[in-house]
């Protein structure tokens, strides 16, 4: 794609339910174009107030209560409605719910056509305990047609693996959900083996019950009894309601642990603050095949603001830490063995290996620009 200074190539990169300032549509992909200045740039997703435009930068939103069901329906429409706006040169389609409007309108408008592959939106639907199995079924229906290549310029995909559990999905870009900023060249402020009194653990993102959000808080009043000024603060976006219920009743008998969830998406600033301000940061995830082959972004995140990160077993997530001491595998399932495993976590060092390169954006921001240049 080019264009001149007065004549820029119209990008739109098109979120549904996720923020308008998400961590992967906006801060990488989006801010990654800016960057090269080449580019007009447009973006559309969840925002609970209009969004303010900022040089160089036009947002729409998509929606403004992702519980609104009506609202959920007229989402694409506002996709189209944006579409036919702003007449783009390029789509960035991160979300399966738009493509079949953008496959309809692109011979029309004549654009390009990017999906970002975010998740397996089939293999995802089996982690959801509320739908019934007629649901999943027509979700997965639903999915599948939307996700056919016709029409589709390039895949971006967010995971390695995904080349394999989706190997239709072609030609394709592996992107992973790395993270975008500078190196943290400072050490922990507070060498963890010396504090006695309590620690500060953090379990933030997406809290369901696949990700371990339940397990985390029975672990914590364990390592809890030997260390009574420690505090659980939970992080995040509760997509069920439910759930939000079951883990706050619990919790009602315990002060420490914090919750600061909400049922709509939080900024992503919100969290990397949290998790600067840990001693260690949780990931109990539950090793269902959904889940277990996959790099998370928290992976990243805690490596590169460095800290320590509690990790359920799992052998590709071990090689991939330990080889830079960054964090401790844990069972967190295993209540009765809890308090020694931790006693092995605060006795090893961290972090006296450099992270890796590879943990960074950057280090793949590279390859996305010329894919953009060359379409």
């Amino acid at each position: 794609m080019h264009g001149d200074k007065e004549n820029k190539p119209i990008i739109l990169i098109a979120s549904g339910l996720k923020p308008i300032r998400d961590s992967r549509a906006f801060e990488k992909l989006g801010l990654s174009l800016r960057e090269t200045n080449k580019y007009s740039l447009n973006f559309i997703g969840f925002s609970l107030k209009s969004p303010l435009n900022q040089e160089g930068i036009r947002f729409f939103s998509s929606i403004n209560d992702t519980k609104s069901l009506l609202k959920r329906i007229l989402m694409p429409l506002r996709f189209l409605y944006t579409l036919l706006k702003i007449r783009p040169q390029l789509v960035i389609c991160c979300t399966w719910e738009y493509l079949p409007i953008a496959k309809l309108l692109k011979p029309i408008l004549n654009f390009k056509l990017i999906y970002d592959v975010q998740e397996n939106y089939i293999a995802n639907l089996n982690l959801n305990p509320n739908l019934s199995t007629w649901r999943k079924q027509l979700a997965k229906s639903l999915i599948k047609k939307a996700e056919r290549s016709k029409g589709i310029d390039y895949y971006l995909l967010a995971e390695a693996v995904y080349k394999k559990e989706m190997p239709l999905k072609k030609p394709y870009l592996i992107l992973e959900n790395k993270f975008r900023g500078n190196a943290q060249n400072k050490n922990l402020s507070i060498p963890i083996k010396k504090k006695n009194a309590g620690f500060q653990f953090v379990l933030g993102g997406t809290i369901t019950p696949a990700f371990g959000s339940e397990e985390a808080i029975e672990w914590f009043k364990v390592i809890q009894s030997n260390y009574t000024d420690s505090v659980l603060i939970l992080i995040g976006h509760v997509p069920l309601r439910a759930y939000l219920s079951y883990l706050r009743e619990i919790a009602s008998d315990n002060p420490n642990i914090i919750f600061t969830l909400s049922e709509d998406p939080i900024p992503h600033s919100e969290l990397l603050a949290a998790y600067e301000k840990a001693d260690f940061i949780l990931m109990p995830y539950q090793q269902k095949d959904e889940i277990k082959s996959k790099m998370p972004t928290k992976i990243y995140e805690a490596a590169a603001l460095k800290r320590p990160l509690l990790f359920s077993p799992n052998p590709k997530w071990k090689k991939f830490i330990y080889a830079y001491q960054g964090g401790f595998e844990i069972d967190f399932k295993k209540l009765s063995g809890a308090s020694e495993t931790f006693q092995q976590a605060l006795i090893k060092d961290y972090f006296i290996s450099d992270v890796p390169v590879e943990i960074y954006w950057e280090s793949q921001q590279d390859d996305f620009l010329n894919l953009i240049d060359s379409l």
